[in-house]
């Protein structure tokens, strides 16, 4: 990558030559990427509150990140400098969530222009009294770095402007630099770097110390991410061991298959549906033994219901990782038969002393059961795209276990796209295990302006898809190398079910796609029946017709919906007797209305006639 040159990660395809796909840094984020939530309460009660005007931290300071997305923790840095705190775009960090350093300021907004290179973010400590020591107390400030992780690496340049730099302040106000990295255009593992504190002039009452970067200025670019600085005395040269044992992945959903489905898909089969496993990793980071235990549960948001599904206890040596992970209950998933979300939790008990060590030791996930399929987590990390001179067709394979239909086709549509611009959505039918060689639906529509991008886009189908089995969504681009961003995650996998069509004669699978797109089709159930069901299902109502919007149930019912004829859902109830009266919604006008009612794994559809 080159100075003032576009940024594009060309991925070779095997077998492919002239075009691949590539992975374009997001130039702006959106406010809910940026968010800064509340700041959470400390384990073991009460909340660390940010320094008074005057006042100054003691040792020792430590802060490993891992409170919660957004910004930094204002109880330990500074407020401003455009750094964010996240799990998502750090690779393999020392411990969950780690501090990042790019080209955007902390409103998600780019520094700079297109070719803008110079200062970007800033990491500032709050005060620390380092009066009344010496350089013979042993001080040190240990930290971990990356170059790029998940995202851009920065880049290399014989002159100054692509580094990662610590600074100390001296007694007189002067910032001094005491550690510099320089880019050199690759990714790389986290390091660990010691920093003596020797020199008289920073042992005063008020020292802070900073990191700064320098890179592009216009997006996610050039980034170095920064984990678990730990500033106090009597260490010595690679003592890099605190007392704390944390963990270091993220959760997984509770889905094999996606990230997110429509509940009355997964009730199925969900046994099937339930991952395997669901877990994390934990890292003694200590030099001695340590006894914990652990506990992860499944909450159901609608419902509040808990189901612990993993615990467990041991004594870990130092320095040791282990994996604990365990089956979720797909009968507890499968208890609600409303669209609902979970929440999964997993956390530590693990008695340190240093409330600031335990913020690692939990780790929370939500995993959607509405009415959409979903490979990615909800975060687009970078863009991805497939430039060609020819129009592309880009078709991402879902699968379902009943029929269904498709309402509306969910992109995320990232900010580096055109305002305008003309696309076609596209569903395919399945041919031997890639798209179809025509697709079954095509819809025109076009990119929203510049402040609806970087953010979801919504494409209500003109007329609802009836689909089985496995199926297409996708879109058609149009000729002459115009670059489509969608959103791409690089936290989920959804390796070969993405496929392509660049001016050939027959599909090929994407391979290696190393993330998930996030394109997502919105399902509804299928109401539709043939007519001697219909006939059978009539006494599934009465009376019908109704006159007065009153009707009751001949038989009793684990979920009731309510529909439009053009598939609109209504109203639902859920766990009626035979017998049970329903009302249908006040401002409701006449017309035929369809009710499906659910027993089980059964099914029923009915046509309701409303007549004043």
């Amino acid at each position: 990558m080159r100075q003032g040159l576009t940024v594009f990660l060309i991925l070779i395809l095997g077998g492919w030559t002239a075009h691949a796909q590539g992975l374009t840094p997001l130039n702006s984020l959106p406010p809910q990427a940026i968010s800064v939530p509340a700041v959470p309460t400390k384990p073991g009660g009460g909340t660390p509150q940010p320094l008074a005007s005057g006042d100054t931290l003691t040792l020792p300071f430590l802060d490993d990140f891992a409170q919660s997305e957004g910004k930094p923790d204002p109880a330990r840095w500074a407020a401003r400098g455009g750094v964010m705190v996240t799990n998502r775009y750090a690779s393999n960090p020392p411990t969950i969530f780690a501090a990042s350093f790019d080209g955007l300021k902390a409103d998600g907004q780019p520094y700079g222009g297109a070719n803008a290179v110079g200062p970007t973010d800033t990491l500032t400590s709050k005060p620390i009294d380092l009066s009344g020591l010496q350089p013979q107390d042993s001080l040190y400030l240990s930290f971990y770095w990356q170059a790029g992780g998940l995202l851009d690496a920065p880049d290399f340049a014989s002159a100054t402007l692509y580094y990662f730099q610590l600074e100390f302040k001296e007694a007189n106000g002067t910032w001094s630099s005491v550690w510099t990295q320089k880019g050199n255009g690759r990714s790389t593992d986290f390091a660990s770097v010691m920093v003596a504190l020797r020199d008289s002039r920073y042992f005063y009452n008020g020292f802070q110390f900073r990191w700064v970067s320098s890179g592009r200025q216009n997006g996610l670019r050039d980034v170095w991410h920064l984990d678990y600085v730990y500033l106090d005395r009597n260490r010595r040269a690679g003592q890099l061991q605190t007392f704390d044992v944390a963990l270091t992945r993220r959760l997984p959903s509770l889905l094999k298959r996606y990230t997110a489905m429509p509940i009355w898909q997964f009730l199925v089969q969900p046994e099937q549906e339930t991952a395997e496993l669901v877990g994390s990793e934990l890292s003694n980071l200590s030099n001695v033994p340590a006894a914990l235990s652990w506990r992860s549960f499944t909450k159901d948001l609608s419902t509040g219901a808990v189901d612990t599904f993993l615990r467990g206890s041991t004594p870990l040596n130092a320095g040791v990782k282990t994996a604990i992970a365990a089956q979720p209950s797909s009968a507890f998933l499968s208890n609600q038969r409303q669209a609902h979300s979970l929440e999964t939790v997993l956390f530590l008990n693990t008695k340190e002393p240093n409330f600031y060590t335990r913020y690692n030791d939990t780790l929370r996930r939500q995993t959607d059961l509405q009415d959409y399929y979903a490979y990615d987590d909800g975060s687009a990390e970078t863009g991805f795209s497939y430039p060609s001179g020819t129009a592309v067709q880009l078709a991402y394979q879902f699968d379902l276990n009943t029929p269904d239909r498709i309402k509306t086709v969910r992109i995320f549509f990232t900010g580096t796209n055109t305002p305008g611009l003309e696309l076609f959505l596209r569903i395919w039918t399945d041919n031997n295990g890639k798209p179809s060689n025509q697709p079954v639906y095509e819809q025109r529509f076009v990119l929203p302006a510049a402040a609806g991008l970087n953010n979801w886009l919504d494409i209500p189908l003109d007329q609802q898809l009836e689909v089985q089995g496995r199926f297409y969504v996708g879109y058609r681009q149009p000729t002459g190398g115009t670059f489509v961003n969608v959103g791409f995650d690089l936290n989920e996998r959804a390796d070969g079910k993405l496929f392509a069509l660049n001016g050939a004669t027959a599909w090929e699978t994407v391979p290696n796609l190393g993330g998930a797109l996030l394109m997502r089709p919105v399902m509804t159930g299928t109401l539709t029946a043939a007519p001697d069901e219909l006939l059978a299902s009539e006494a599934l109502l009465y009376p019908n017709p109704t006159t007065t919007g009153d009707f009751y149930l001949n038989q009793a019912s684990d979920q009731v919906q309510l529909y439009s004829l053009t598939g609109q859902l209504l109203k639902t109830w859920v766990n009626l007797p035979k017998g049970q009266r329903l009302a249908l919604p006040a401002a409701l006008p006449t017309g035929i209305y369809f009710v499906k009612a659910q027993k089980g794994s059964q099914l029923r559809t009915a046509k309701l006639i409303f007549q004043k």
